[in-house]
């Protein structure tokens, strides 16, 4: 009689073998990748966490990751302001752009009103008032537009602007999702090499001052330099600027901690 042979148990303590030996490598992957961010400090303006706070929301937001950083900052005494005194809570500037519209037009017709009609609301002067700006996706380029151009002087009424996940340098996502729906003109302004953005350049203009944070999820770091499945993780960068990332996802970057946390600090919110 043939003797049985083992094969079925060395198969399986074959098999639990390579499966912990995946587990504990991917463990130690995740830990690594996942935990890898950027060290750039936040870039602190003149002022000291008095300035109201503008929270600017980005194409199509409701703007309900700025909760964790509005109550972050309120509960440091920092006036945050309210766009929408309808609604219960402090709520962030949101628009829904009409059809064809572009960010310049964007920002000077929908953008700069409303922090102008906010600031009246908090009694504070619409004309002289100087503020901080957190801006998440396209609502940085559009607070970048009307501080780097002439309109009501906001070149010296933005202290710090916080630019959270914004193509500084353009996204093809972005673009292709927006081509054939009535927010074209805005999908081509943030398209790489468009007009607009060959305009506003990739540098921190002189006098002010720009922090930047792109996301890096581990998982999309197979895309060249990075991706946060909206936006090329280095997209954000402006030469000059504090650049950041952090490894999170477009939507989720606002309200992570790490992202709360550099906030607060560039904004000297103690």
């Amino acid at each position: 009689m043939d003797r049985p042979t083992p094969t079925r148990p060395r198969r399986w303590l074959r098999r639990l073998a390579v499966a912990a030996v995946v587990v504990a490598v991917a463990c130690g992957v995740l830990t690594q990748v996942g935990t890898r961010v950027s060290t750039a400090v936040g870039a602190e303006g003149v002022g000291d966490g008095t300035f109201p706070v503008v929270e600017l929301a980005g194409l199509g937001s409701r703007g309900a990751g700025f909760a964790r950083l509005t109550a972050e900052l309120e509960s440091r005494g920092v006036v945050v302001l309210d766009f929408d005194p309808d609604r219960t809570g402090t709520q962030a500037l949101t628009y829904e752009p009409e059809a064809g519209i572009d960010v310049p037009t964007l920002a000077v017709r929908t953008v700069a009103p409303a922090v102008r009609a906010a600031l009246v609301r908090a009694g504070l002067d619409p004309r002289t008032q100087r503020v901080d700006v957190v801006a998440h996706s396209m609502g940085g380029l559009l607070m970048r537009y009307l501080v780097e151009h002439p309109v009501d002087d906001w070149a010296t009424r933005v202290d710090d602007l916080v630019m959270v996940g914004t193509p500084n340098r353009g996204s093809r996502v972005v673009g292709w999702e927006t081509q054939a729906g009535p927010f074209a003109a805005l999908g081509d302004d943030m398209a790489p090499g468009s007009d607009f953005l060959e305009a506003l350049g990739t540098r921190e203009p002189s006098g002010q001052t720009y922090t930047t944070v792109g996301g890096d999820p581990w998982f999309l770091r197979w895309y060249p330099g990075g991706f946060d499945d909206q936006v090329p993780s280095r997209s954000p960068f402006l030469t000059g600027a504090a650049n950041n990332t952090r490894p999170h996802l477009h939507g989720r970057l606002l309200p992570s901690d790490t992202v709360v946390d550099l906030v607060v600090r560039t904004l000297a919110a103690r």
